[in-house]
């Protein structure tokens, strides 16, 4: 006997293999684990990272796929540290439009949005951003107090349309719509840049305000909400009907000027999240347009159970996203020109590594993006649904649902509707359960 730990009712000793089954046996003997070693790591647990690769803590998979590699992402903020550690050879470009002098970050607002789309990963240090391959444009458009005004912004859009910037992110807002805004962000996007855009932080706590900022209250551009760890809105995120996608914005680690690392909020925070999965998206297929990025963003999102104006799509989800994007659409059948129709091939269940959440996955068959797709789950056989929801298909036939704080219990499912251009669908779905 190496050690005795009375708080765990647990300790720790050398025993000879063949004798581990007769302790199993043992009513006394809960567990018998072998003594693993543990190793110290560097970089830091990203909740929020790993909540946009599906909750799964393991984000190797998609990066196999795709690192943002070769996709140019322009940072319209308070510049970037070049020199950090976690930056170190990411930003390929720095410009100046406050009259500093200097794309330097002199706030640290810049850096930490930077971080968190391409801080480089396996440093043994620090963080580690959503695409680490992507290249950083450092577009100083906000000096040190973090205020900027209309023509640094304006400028700065116009020398991403000149560079042939694949993706713009603004963690910036103003209450105010003013033209030459949303005309500079409507050139950008018709340049096929796609542009991504802070919501604001001036939301309510109830949410039943139309309080989303500008730029991102621009058709042209994408507004970003924040979320928390529970999947629930950030009480100061705005809302409104202009909310695109929702993604991690409270107490987002990431780096800041002079190799340190810092906790920010707000949908600043968020913003980035979105910029860093385009640029994945693009990475795996660079003939996209900015249009059909951001539908793959649209389409792959998971629907929290939130009102549409507090989360739009839903949470940006990094991994579906790069797995639409990488798939070949299948042809259409030469054999029936005529209208087809459609079916539930398959609907699965699953949990988030955590346990709290409950998907549920609806296979349609043959494959039909953007397929509408509306369920209802019933909890212990419950006489009404206890969740009900309606969504698109991805570029495989698949739309999946995000039960939220999933109690115990048995659910089963009911397909109410698809909807599909083209199809009818055919009624059916597969009887089916689950027990969590």
């Amino acid at each position: 006997v190496y050690a005795e730990f009375g708080f765990i009712k647990a300790l720790s000793a050398k025993i000879p293999v063949e004798a581990i089954d007769g302790l199993l046996r043992n009513p006394h003997v809960v567990y018998v684990e072998p003594n693993i070693q543990l190793h110290a790591l560097e970089e830091q647990y990203l909740w929020g990272m790993d909540r946009i690769y599906g909750d799964e803590s393991f984000i190797f998979p998609t990066w196999v796929t795709s690192t943002g590699d070769g996709v140019k992402v322009a940072i319209l903020d308070t510049g970037i540290d070049p020199s950090h550690p976690d930056l170190a050879g990411r930003v390929s470009q720095g410009v100046d439009f406050t009259e500093t002098g200097s794309s330097f970050d002199d706030n640290g607002h810049g850096t930490h949005v930077s971080g968190t789309v391409a801080a480089i990963y396996s440093n043994n240090s620090g963080v580690y951003g959503v695409a680490p391959s992507a290249s950083l444009y450092a577009v100083k458009v906000l000096d040190s107090t973090g205020s900027g005004y209309l023509d640094w912004i304006i400028a700065g859009i116009e020398w991403a349309i000149a560079n042939e910037i694949d993706v713009i992110n603004m963690s910036l807002g103003t209450p105010s719509d003013v033209q030459p805004l949303e005309d500079a962000c409507n050139a950008a996007y018709k340049a096929d840049i796609l542009i991504v855009a802070a919501a604001g932080n001036s939301g309510n706590k109830p949410g039943n305000r139309d309080t989303v900022e500008y730029p991102g209250g621009y058709a042209s551009v994408i507004a970003v909400a924040a979320s928390d760890s529970n999947d629930l809105r950030a009480s100061f995120s705005s809302t409104g009907p202009d909310v695109e996608l929702i993604a991690p914005g409270v107490s987002i680690l990431s780096s800041i000027p002079g190799d340190g690392y810092a906790y920010y909020s707000g949908t600043s925070m968020a913003s980035p999240h979105v910029a860093g999965v385009a640029a994945l998206v693009l990475a795996a297929r660079p003939t996209l347009t900015n249009a059909e990025v951001r539908l793959i963003l649209q389409q792959t999102a998971e629907n929290l159970g939130l009102k549409q104006e507090h989360q739009g799509f839903g949470l940006v989800r990094a991994d579906l996203a790069v797995q639409a994007a990488s798939v070949t659409t299948p042809p259409a059948s030469d054999t029936d020109p005529e209208p087809g129709t459609v079916t539930v091939s398959n609907i699965s269940y699953s949990l988030s590594r955590n346990a709290k959440h409950m998907y549920v996955s609806v296979q349609l068959e043959p494959f039909v993006v953007g397929a509408s797709v509306s369920i209802e789950v019933y909890l212990n056989s419950g006489s009404s649904p206890y969740f009900a929801g309606t969504i698109t298909t991805d570029t495989s036939g698949v739309t999946k649902f995000t039960v939220v704080n999933a109690p115990s219990g048995t659910y089963s499912t009911v397909v109410t509707d698809i909807s599909a251009a083209g199809y009818t669908w055919d009624g059916g779905y597969p009887e089916n359960s689950f027990e969590k």
